[in-house]
């Protein structure tokens, strides 16, 4: 009599445990480090004025492009900060073609030995993501 009892309470058991539970929201305290950004499925256009071409949320965008997971704008994480590749070019004539060529390419050598792998995207997605770096002086 005791076996299909415990037979029945494992079974039992067993599929309460099974159902899927959202865990539950723990209150965020001072300690806890901020939630990582939202990453936006699709890339956001805004027109600034009826005459201007729209232009892109550059940071978003990069976002998407999985540039964020290696650089930062202001801090260096596997590759330089976005700002010290704009302090490194500032001033030279061809710095826009160079930094697209690197982000098509990839390449090492040029900010220590970790290399940056060829990157998946357009020529002109290359251009508009360089031109956006190098103004973040």
């Amino acid at each position: 009599m005791k076996k299909p009892v415990f037979w029945a309470f494992i079974l039992v058991s067993f599929v309460l445990l099974s159902c899927e539970q959202k865990p539950k929201e723990q209150p965020k305290t001072e300690t806890q480090a901020p939630a990582p950004l939202e990453q936006k499925p699709k890339e956001e256009i805004r027109v600034e004025s009826k005459t201007q071409a729209p232009t892109r949320d550059m940071l978003a965008f990069a976002q998407q492009k999985g540039c964020l997971a290696c650089h930062d704008i202001n801090a260096k994480k596997v590759g330089p900060a976005f700002r010290e590749v704009a302090k490194k070019h500032a001033g030279e004539k061809d710095a826009e073609v160079h930094v697209a060529e690197r982000i098509i390419k990839g390449g090492v050598g040029e900010w220590g030995n970790v290399p940056m792998p060829p990157q998946n995207v357009t020529e002109q997605e290359a251009k508009e993501l360089a031109k956006w770096v190098l103004s973040l002086k």
